[in-house]
């Protein structure tokens, strides 16, 4: 791995944890922005043009847009699944354990219908 490649990659990592730590920061203060910025397909975006700049290949960003498109289907359970448990006041981790569980069966259900593949 080149010196180029390592500061890229530490370049990348601090430009996408900042990320994160400014929507879970803004979450305290300003719930209603914080859930905008976190509902934006950021990290896609972001992750778009770090493959791009890494590797100029079109196809593969096609490829990979339509599978997190595709991905975020099952990803609904969780979030429905969340709401529920959370406006039920079960723990955080209860709900956190179950609302995985449920996007876990909600791939499973994808995959053996064959629409994530």
């Amino acid at each position: 791995m080149s010196y180029q490649s390592i500061y890229f990659f530490i370049f990348k990592t601090l430009v996408s944890g900042g990320l994160i730590a400014l929507v879970s920061s803004l979450a305290k203060s300003m719930p209603k922005l914080s859930a905008l910025l976190t509902a934006l397909p950021l990290v896609t975006i972001i992750s778009m043009f770090w493959i791009y700049f890494e590797t100029k290949n079109l196809t593969l960003i096609e490829s990979y847009t339509k599978d997190v498109l595709i991905w975020t289907l099952p990803s609904l359970f969780f979030f429905v699944s969340a709401i529920y448990f959370f406006r039920n006041k079960t723990p955080f981790l209860l709900t956190m354990t179950i609302s995985i569980l449920v996007l876990g069966f909600g791939v499973f259900v994808f995959n053996r219908l064959s629409i994530l593949k």
